[in-house]
């Protein structure tokens, strides 16, 4: 398991067999722990895709080998690193960010279901929005024909009295019976009836339109709102959390508990003690370092012999002052 456990962190199996035990021991927990936020994407983004976004078994699967792959890959380099503070923060915020993001992905998993309910109050609450626009869009057309076919149809039952009065002789001309007069008021009423009619038809139709136009409206905003959309999720997610104490508190504690999961690396390696191996090795890259540097300076002596060796030195004072007397 040595041997697989080494090329899981990036190191020589060859190398690392000849370590002690407890180097073998620290390779053997690194690897565990690396492993478990590789899984746990795998698990995760499998579900992610399948039962939240509701995608094919293919795209899922493929999402999840390469979110696995990505993690191995930054949970490795974390364990691999080894340098200065700018490193050592940069691998903190590193693993934070990975941490986050596969907090909020679990979560998403994990209460699909009270998501869903708060994604149809969404999806609910834009095909409102969508019949209410209509409404007000049309709403001065309604107005403006309602008053119309008013006026029309008050205008006809004054007529319709006016030539009831003039026949039984109670109105107008005070004549009793149908005379030119009420003739004449009974064609104008009747006239008025059809402009009525006519304006009443034209309310009809414009109160079908804005009913068709509402059902379109309808079917348009259902199409549109996509329940599976990520962010709409994540709102929502955050959305009961805000609203919600218990939900808040039980969030709380699995994002806790993922984040441990996620940071797991990061903590191993950032409180873990060197072991001897460790030490040997920091030892030999410092001692390669001291003997580089006094290769480096010895060269430099071999190269520039007047800055460093008194014989030359003087040499080549004696020479300046001889040149010097010539030219005089």
């Amino acid at each position: 398991m040595l041997k697989y456990y080494s090329i899981i962190i990036g190191e020589n199996p060859e190398y690392t067999k000849t370590f002690q035990p407890a180097s073998k021991r620290k390779i053997a927990l690194y690897a565990n722990c690396l492993m478990v936020p590789v899984i746990l994407w795998f698990i995760n983004s499998y579900l992610l895709v399948s039962h939240v976004l509701e995608g094919s078994f293919l795209s899922a699967i493929f999402t999840a080998f390469l979110a696995g792959f990505i993690i191995f890959l930054i949970e490795r380099a974390i364990i691999m690193s080894n340098g200065s503070k700018p490193i050592f923060w940069f691998r903190i915020l590193l693993g934070f960010i990975v941490a986050s993001l596969g907090s909020i992905s679990m979560d998403e998993v994990i209460f699909k279901h009270d998501i869903d309910n708060q994604v149809a109050y969404y999806k609910q609450a834009e095909i409102d929005n969508a019949v209410h626009k209509v409404e007000r869009d049309y709403q001065n057309q309604i107005v403006v024909q309602q008053s119309i076919v008013k006026q029309k149809g008050t205008e006809w039952n004054q007529s319709l009295k006016d030539a009831k009065s003039e026949a039984d002789g109670t109105g107008g001309s005070r004549q009793r019976g149908v005379s030119k007069i009420s003739t004449l008021k009974l064609n104008i009423a009747g006239k008025q009836e059809a402009d009525y009619n006519t304006e009443n038809n034209k309310l009809t139709s414009l109160i079908a339109s804005v009913d068709t136009a509402k059902a379109h409206a309808k079917e348009k905003a259902e199409t549109d709102f996509n329940v599976n959309a990520l962010l709409i999720r994540i709102r929502a997610m955050f959305d009961l959390i805000a609203k919600d104490k218990l939900m808040f508190g039980v969030y709380v504690l699995f994002t806790l508990f993922l984040f441990c999961l996620e940071f797991l690396v990061v903590l191993i390696k950032i409180g873990s003690k060197n072991t001897i191996d460790e030490d040997l090795e920091k030892a030999r890259e410092q001692l390669l370092r001291a003997k580089t540097k006094k290769t480096l300076d010895r060269s430099e002596i071999f190269f520039q012999p007047e800055h460093f060796v008194p014989s030359v030195q003087n040499a080549n004072n004696a020479i300046k002052q001889n040149v010097s007397s010539i030219f005089r």
